[in-house]
């Protein structure tokens, strides 16, 4: 048995729990070369971890039944029966490209002036490539065989719309790479391109791998290294900025080819975001060099930027931009709500993340994930993967409906209702209307933007269970898989056999196409006060890892144990309550109101408080809450435990006993408490 220190008063997200870490010169000391050049290529950074090819990890348990059920039942395989119109009849990437011709299109957004909506001509290939990417990846990775032709019909339609000369997008030869204002030709292909090289890694269709290769090679000659500009626009906004997460498949074609410069242009394409004036720039390099700046753009822009950033580190060994990272990782600490959700609501605005006044947007939670896990394979620093799992387990799931198809776009910790607006009696714009604190399979009044995201989530969360590196493989995110790759030329498959986060034991049985000699290496968790580990001779502990190294055969089985207490943690002058990697609330009652219907089943949500009894209750010193477990059952495992206590009552003047939930179970919920 191991055991660390611990104390029921934590803090779960320290400012910037890795500062240092990248061993960078200290802030002013650099030279004078480097201290006017950010972006100067130093040397490649080593990456402390790899990904597995994506397929390599299948969820099992409780997430493969959410995941089935989505797919299944839900937006994540209907999304283009419910809005046929932004999905099936736009081809936007083959037949109805977009040409200097067309003016109007239609978006899925309440109507506003004609002007403003033609800068978002793009809007439904973002729709339409995240939408695919999440059901496409779910299919994979269930292996579904109702789905596999619908995913496999999508991928041949994609591979027919490519032109001679490599081009894959949604723009006609008489606009592509010729733009004055705002845009989405990197966008466009940043979100198709994800999803096919998710493609190519489950299946191996080298197809694929190349006509990425060539539509990346084309906009790379499009895009020529310092002859050309591509944010240089005039009226840019959210396509044009969106577009930079173009290095997502710059850094993933450099680790699937090796080729390096796939990354010296991801480098130039941070340049270039970094050096010109625009309206989404939080992840500026002269910004986040700056201690006394605060976010303030589209939440969505500044969290999926952050892997844009963090490229750039690693294409460069550039001091400058490690201390860059630094600072980033700093103004992000106080944007973090309780449950992990970053603010995105829309814009950040400098704020400090309010368990009752700020919310997060779907999207924001996806891209906030998706940074996380991309933290964790290039530091390898087991605290990212603390961050992923809380983010995972506790914003994601507290912003899905417990029991329908839906999502919340906007959600805050402490929900008090769901009515359009963040307060009931909130005033309406008439051209610009708060519906975004609803549930709803589409949202399809506003953007539909956040249910493509949604089905993205456990896809990205399960491909970054397992990392490798020379020595053998690490376990960073916990949950109910199976794993399957190859180590030195032998086949190693591990089973993880868990119900966790819900029980805290993990069993991990191995079968192998013969014995072989190797690590295993096991995330020991910020919020746990000790574990045990049997089936094993010897393990030592190092860096937040729990190590093994022996020779491994078929049969061979790992039970680790994590122990826990339940803390209560300060946030803002209030207390939130927690066990592990979940956060507890106080359900509160409600009056629910449907409203548009897309399908039978599909409908969007409205909830109204319908009491507010939770609003003056108190944690009092010294009275503790005990776990209580009901049967799990995989398809509801949200409501197989709670935590069952007292609180104090000011208006009754009492102590009131609750029950506490995972917020995965709840609706409208109080999440803070007075102490």
């Amino acid at each position: 048995m191991s055991a660390r220190g611990s104390d029921q008063i934590s803090e779960p997200h320290p400012v910037n729990p890795v500062k240092g870490i990248y061993d960078s010169t200290a802030k002013g000391e650099f030279t004078t070369e480097n201290a006017m050049n950010p972006f100067k290529k130093i040397t490649l950074k080593p990456q402390a971890l790899s990904w597995l090819r994506f397929g390599a990890i299948k969820p099992g348990g409780w997430l493969r039944a959410q995941m089935e059920r989505d797919l299944e039942q839900g937006f994540v395989g209907r999304l283009d029966e419910l809005v046929p119109d932004l999905i099936r009849d736009d081809d936007i990437y083959g037949a109805d490209r977009l040409t200097k011709e067309v003016d109007a299109k239609d978006l899925g957004l309440i109507a506003r002036d004609t002007g403003w909506e033609i800068q978002y001509l793009w809007w439904n290939s973002e729709t339409q490539s995240n939408w695919r990417d999440g059901m496409v990846r779910a299919t994979l990775l269930l292996e579904h065989p109702d789905f596999l032709p619908k995913a496999q019909a999508y991928i041949e339609h994609i591979l027919a719309t490519q032109d001679d000369d490599g081009y894959l997008g949604i723009y006609a030869p008489d606009l592509r790479f010729n733009f004055t204002q705002e845009n989405g030709e990197l966008w466009a292909q940043s979100s198709l391109f994800r999803g096919l090289l998710g493609y190519y890694e489950a299946t191996g269709d080298e197809r694929v791998l190349k006509a990425v290769q060539r539509a990346v090679a084309t906009t790379m000659r499009a895009y020529p290294i310092g002859q050309s500009t591509p944010f240089t626009v005039e009226e840019e906004f959210a396509g044009v900025t969106h577009g930079l997460t173009f290095t997502d498949t710059l850094d993933r074609l450099a680790q699937l080819t090796g080729a390096q410069a796939y990354l010296d242009y991801a480098l130039w394409l941070y340049q270039e975001f970094s050096t010109h004036d625009l309206s989404q720039d939080d992840v500026q390099a002269r910004h986040l060099l700056d201690p006394e700046y605060r976010f303030q753009a589209h939440g969505v822009h500044t969290y999926e930027h952050l892997r844009a950033l963090l490229t750039a580190v690693y294409a460069s060994s550039n001091p400058q931009l490690e201390a860059a990272l630094e600072g980033y990782l700093d103004k992000l600490a106080p944007c973090i709500a309780p449950s992990g959700g970053p603010i995105g609501d829309e814009g950040v605005g400098g704020r400090s993340a309010d368990a009752n006044e700020t919310g997060y947007e779907y999207c924001s939670i996806h891209e906030m994930l998706d940074s996380y896990t991309h933290l964790l394979q290039k530091t390898g620093a087991p605290v990212w993967g603390d961050r992923a799992e809380w983010l995972f387990f506790n914003a994601a799931q507290g912003s899905r409906h417990p029991y329908e198809s839906a999502v919340a776009y906007l959600k805050t910790d402490n929900s008090f209702s769901m009515t359009g607006t963040l307060h009931p009696g909130d005033p309406i714009e008439e051209n610009n209307p708060q519906t975004r604190y609803k549930y709803s399979p589409a949202h399809r009044d506003l953007a539909v933007c956040c249910p493509p995201n949604a089905g993205r989530v456990a896809p990205y969360y399960v491909k970054a269970m397992w990392l490798r590196d020379a020595h053998g493989l690490t376990a960073m995110l916990y949950g109910p898989s199976v794993i399957e790759t190859d180590i030195k030329g032998v086949t190693v498959r591990i089973s993880e056999e868990t119900r966790y986060p819900f029980d805290l034991d993990l069993t991990f049985t191995l079968e192998l196409s013969a014995p072989l000699a190797f690590d295993l290496a096991f995330r020991m968790p910020g919020w746990a006060c000790s574990f045990t580990l049997d089936g094993v001779d010897a393990y030592h502990e190092s860096n937040d890892l729990i190590h093994v190294h022996r020779t491994w055969q078929t049969g061979d089985r790992i039970h680790l144990r994590f122990q826990v207490e339940t803390r209560i943690t300060p946030f803002n002058g209030e207390a939130l309550i927690s066990h592990g990697p979940l956060l507890f609330a106080l359900p509160l009652t409600s009056e629910v109101q449907a409203a548009q219907e897309y399908a039978p089943g599909f409908r969007d949500l409205y909830y109204a408080p319908a009491d507010a009894t939770g609003e003056a209750l108190h944690i009092v010193e010294n009275q503790p809450f005990a776990l209580e477990r009901a049967p799990f059952d995989p398809a509801h495992p949200w409501q197989s435990l709670a935590l069952v206590g007292k609180l104090w009552d000011e208006t009754a003047g009492t102590l009131r006993s609750v029950r506490l939930l995972p917020l995965g179970a709840t609706i409208l919920r109080r999440v803070t408490f007075k102490c």
